[in-house]
């Protein structure tokens, strides 16, 4: 498979388990989770790291240890920017989330870019 279809499916898989989980639990008459605000975040962040401990496993394993820091620095940048692009579509655009509400989950994916890059890091040393 190409690197690049690779790394868009993976992505795709690490936001949709949440997206799909989430999808699950919300009351969308009423506007908010049938569960607590604090269960609904924790089965978000929950869902998510096992998307992207799958996503980071397959994409990641073929990395060499030269260059492993960019090419994974890179590849969390692709996600970051895959999340935000399918977040504005789904839940802005289709469910229109309100874009005061949006924003901050621009500062919550940057885990996406430090994580991969840190797996770069230790695969580079």
């Amino acid at each position: 498979m190409h690197k690049y279809v690779k790394k868009l499916l993976f992505g795709l898989l690490i936001w949709g388990i949440p997206f799909i989980v989430g999808s699950l639990i919300w009351d969308v008459e009423a506007g908010i989770p049938i569960v607590s605000v604090a269960w609904f975040n924790a089965l978000m962040i929950f869902t998510w790291a096992i998307g992207f401990s799958i996503a980071a496993y397959f994409v990641f394993r073929d990395v060499k240890k030269k260059g492993a820091i960019k090419e994974c620095l890179s590849t969390g940048i692709f996600w970051y920017v895959e999340m935000v692009v399918l977040d504005v579509i789904f839940l802005v655009w289709v469910f229109s989330m309100a874009w005061a509400d949006y924003l901050p989950m621009l500062l919550t994916y940057l885990h996406v870019v430090f994580i991969s890059t840190a797996i770069g890091y230790l695969k580079q040393k």
